[in-house]
């Protein structure tokens, strides 16, 4: 318990409240290496492609709660983005739920 306690200088709260479970990250690329701990900089080559927050903390092989305090850590120092491409979530209409219901019923 004491190693996720010193990753996050004792932290329990990340500094962005709108970083939900499924928010996509990506990493920023860099010209040069940012000066960064193992574990950020283990999550930085992790979202070299979108993932979300959920993702990479089971990627990492850490507790949630510390790869959200250190994803906001990231993202308030510039070295990652939220991706919002794809986080605008329509609801399909009733008409194709309907003919994907009528299809699986045909199988």
């Amino acid at each position: 318990m004491i190693r996720p306690y010193s990753l996050t200088g004792g932290r329990t709260l990340p500094s962005r409240e709108d970083l939900p479970l499924d928010a996509r990250v990506v990493a920023v690329p860099a010209v040069e290496e940012p000066h960064v701990d193992t574990e950020l900089r283990e999550i930085l080559a992790l979202c070299v492609r979108p993932v979300t927050v959920a993702e990479a903390a089971a990627r990492v092989d850490l507790p949630l709660g510390v790869v959200r305090i250190l994803l906001s850590d990231l993202l308030d120092r510039g070295l990652m983005v939220v991706d919002e491409v794809g986080t605008e979530r329509e609801r399909p209409s009733m008409e194709l739920m309907r003919s994907v219901l009528d299809r699986i019923r045909e199988l």
